[in-house]
């Protein structure tokens, strides 16, 4: 896989978040705000206006002669993350990357401008347009990352067969896949390196970009779901273990708020990506099979006493898929508290499961998971190969990842019913 940090504008990071989010904060602000203000700077050094242009049009600035760049100039009360001057006026630019909007702090820049200057707000949430909209100052030009990123990937397209601007094409290729790796764009799809991630050595540096980027295919899923889907509104990505022992794999769920009082609430759907496939799942976990308050009590009760539905919701099921049975264990020590892994302990294709002694078969399956210090989990999962066209073709991606949850749902409905 390629490291990230061979993209020239990719850095290594100071302090991570647990030491200092405030400083850990400011160096992703000010790297992409030096990053977006150097390559328009090399675009008028070497007189690539269409860049220019561009950006110039996002912020809805008229198209005029720019004389200098700035970084974090101190104005009078204030310090913008950059300037663009002009002749006659300059916009200020003031970003946000993992940091929030403040408004007061957009204030103190106003208070500093000129009437006929402008202030250039860039966020990753499209949501605070709403918030700067209540400032009712035309100087404000609010723009997103994801904006910049596809016009600037769209000026790129549109120049890479181009031999005398090949050097202009791999710097600008560089700042768009810079803002994929930070995830300051819309889920743009799956490339080899997350799945060679998991051959060994691990490159930590990677573990934030990885789950970054399985945030934002759930998010954007999430947003997608038809409205008998709302109730899992809460989208929750786990922790990347780097231990020997543990499964190389990285997930994002989909599931109900956690405030949500509900002994069916670990039920959820869920993504993973592997070193080899891309799964789908409905998740079935929480409890033993003899416990009936729980929710794999209860699914163990109704696959018992209700088999023949069971059965008619796996047969309606579209997707060549597989049924897993985990036994969930503690990493260390007796008790599951945050620690467990799964361990698989059955798996059968869903085409298989095609009378009533199947699924009498897997309730035996459920019965034997449990354990003095084991608990039942249960995958319905639909995989998509490595290598797969799919994985590089984000909306295509999501189409197929919405299909499969609304063809899985009947699976945990089974539970609530």
């Amino acid at each position: 896989m390629r490291d990230p940090h061979q993209n020239i504008f990719y850095y290594y990071r100071g302090p991570s978040k647990k030491t200092s989010d405030s400083l850990y904060d400011i160096q992703v602000e000010d790297n992409t705000t030096k990053a977006l203000i150097n390559l328009l700077e090399f675009a008028k050094r070497v007189d690539f206006d269409p860049l220019l242009k561009s950006f110039l049009k996002l912020i809805n600035v008229s198209q005029r002669q720019i004389t200098s760049f700035r970084l974090q100039k101190h104005e009078e009360r204030s310090r913008p993350d950059g300037v663009i001057n002009f002749a006659d006026t300059k916009v200020c630019i003031e970003s946000k990357v993992a940091a929030l909007l403040d408004l007061r702090q957009i204030s103190r820049h106003l208070e500093s401008l000129r009437s006929n200057d402008s202030l250039a707000v860039i966020t990753n949430d499209e949501s605070d347009k709403s918030n700067l909209d209540r400032l009712d100052d035309p100087r404000i030009k609010y723009i997103s990352w994801k904006d910049i990123h596809r016009s600037f990937l769209n000026i790129a397209n549109g120049i890479k067969s181009d031999k005398k601007l090949r050097s202009f094409f791999e710097i600008l290729k560089d700042f768009t896949n810079y803002l994929e790796v930070i995830v300051m764009t819309e889920f743009s799809g799956f490339k080899d390196e997350d799945f060679d991630f998991w051959v060994p050595p691990l490159d930590s540096h990677y573990i934030p970009i990885l789950k970054s980027k399985l945030e934002s295919l759930a998010t954007s899923i999430r947003k997608g779901l038809p409205v008998e889907l709302n109730k899992y509104s809460h989208v929750r990505v786990g922790n990347v273990s780097q231990a020997k022992h543990d499964d190389r794999s990285a997930w994002v769920v989909i599931k109900k708020p956690d405030n949500v009082k509900d002994m069916l609430n670990q039920c959820n759907f869920g993504i993973a990506i592997s070193k080899s496939t891309l799964s789908i799942q409905a998740v079935i976990r929480n409890g033993r099979s003899s416990e009936k308050r729980t929710a794999m009590g209860t699914f163990f009760n109704k696959l018992s006493s209700n088999p023949d539905k069971f059965l008619k919701i796996i047969k309606a099921i579209n997707k060549e898929g597989q049924l897993v049975v985990s036994r969930r264990v503690p990493k260390a020590g007796p008790v599951i508290r945050g620690n467990e892994m799964w361990k698989g302990f059955f798996e059968i294709r869903l085409r298989d499961i095609n009378k009533e002694d199947d699924v009498r078969y897997l309730c035996q399956i459920l019965k034997k998971a449990d354990g003095k210090y084991s608990f039942p989990g249960v995958h319905v999962k639909y995989s998509i190969d490595k290598g797969d066209s799919i994985l590089a073709n984000p909306e295509e991606l999501r189409r197929e990842i919405i299909t499969t949850i609304i063809d899985f749902k009947p699976v945990l409905d089974f539970l609530e019913e």
